[in-house]
């Protein structure tokens, strides 16, 4: 499974050689009892089987028109996901859009001299052990935690609370047979690949002047992210029956049961810890990319909204349903939304 807080970390200081390491049919739905430890502590059991995931949303400007995926994850690892609607939607359309992505300005021989650089990154400075870095009472419920999803791991112990947890939550997931890949954004790509579709990646390039300096100061510097860790801590504790739960929800279609279901958000706590750390005072350019990615994903909407009579795009379904999301700030620039929390769908 990837390990999404250094594949974060990698794409934030090296994206290009990090990559390596983010009218639908009724169908009859199947449940099962997943036979593992944790599951047999839950209540909640996993959907599985063939399942046709939500209706998609409509962005119109005049008569072209933009069909939005909202793709959700982690989901049941027995799951397939297959949408009619999708499928003939993303068939008859002239463009797939997919998510933004950031690229920073390295040449190829300059990648592979901070290659090196990587050995290490997930450890603490000055071989601190975990223990030493976060609270008595955080560190006594990590070890409950691990003992549970983990068993005896002792090299994760050197790592830092962002990778430590997030290592913690990959290994839960897996007993709880859950997924984390995107199954949603694999099965778009096979099916415009098999049709021929254009498909474009709203890409932001940023400067990166001294690549290996910014590693060495990342495995050097301080962290402020023992709130990151705690916030994992408390959704393993919490909310992992609501995971189940949101991923049985997207699976069926049930929109409205998703959006009601709240979330322990460690991801922001976690992003905003390695923004504020020390080494990334003098990186205003990375600092500035989550706007960036937003800007050049809006331009690329805009661009197929105005180019094609149809055009298909896959975005992440919690950013669909945020208030100041992708799809509200289309509708502030005059575009006609239709979908779930927005105007009703038509029969079009």
């Amino acid at each position: 499974m990837r390990n999404y807080f250094l594949a974060f970390v990698c794409s934030l200081l090296l994206t290009s050689i990090c990559n390596a390491q983010s009218d639908a049919a009724t169908q009859t739905s199947q449940t099962a009892e997943i036979n593992s430890p944790v599951a047999d502590e839950i209540d909640e059991v996993l959907i599985i089987g063939e399942q046709p995931g939500p209706r998609l949303w409509k962005v119109y400007k005049d008569d072209h028109v933009l069909w939005i995926l909202g793709s959700f994850g982690p989901l049941p690892k027995k799951l397939t996901w297959r949408s009619h609607q999708a499928e003939t939607a993303l068939t008859g359309s002239q463009e797939l859009l997919l998510y933004p992505f950031a690229k920073p300005k390295l040449g190829f021989f300059t990648q592979l001299t901070v290659l090196p650089s990587f050995i290490g990154i997930k450890k603490n400075p000055e071989g601190a052990r975990l223990e030493d870095v976060v609270p008595t009472d955080t560190y006594a419920r990590w070890l409950v935690l691990k003992e549970k999803y983990m068993g005896r791991n002792s090299s994760v112990e050197k790592y830092r609370p962002i990778f430590a947890g997030n290592e913690l939550l990959e290994q839960a997931l897996n007993k709880a047979e859950l997924n984390a890949g995107d199954l949603a954004l694999e099965r778009v790509q096979e099916i415009a690949k098999k049709n021929n579709i254009k498909t474009t990646v709203p890409t932001v390039t940023f400067e990166m002047k001294q690549p290996k300096q910014i590693l060495k100061n990342f495995k050097q510097a301080q962290i402020d992210d023992v709130a990151c860790f705690t916030k994992m801590l408390d959704h393993l504790e919490t909310d992992l029956d609501n995971t189940r739960l949101r991923a049985n929800a997207w699976a069926i279609g049930d929109l409205e049961a998703l959006s009601k279901l709240p979330i322990t958000d460690h991801g922001s706590t976690c992003f905003q810890a390695v923004m504020n750390a020390s080494f990334m005072d003098e990186e205003s350019e990375i600092k500035k990319l989550p706007a960036a990615l937003e800007t050049e994903w809006l331009i690329s909407a805009e661009h197929a909204l105005t180019n094609n009579a149809s055009s298909f795009a896959i975005v992440e379904t919690h950013e669909i349903l945020k208030q100041d999301g992708l799809l509200n700030k289309l509708k502030t620039k005059g575009y006609r939304v239709e979908g779930f929390g927005f105007e009703p769908i038509t029969t079009k």
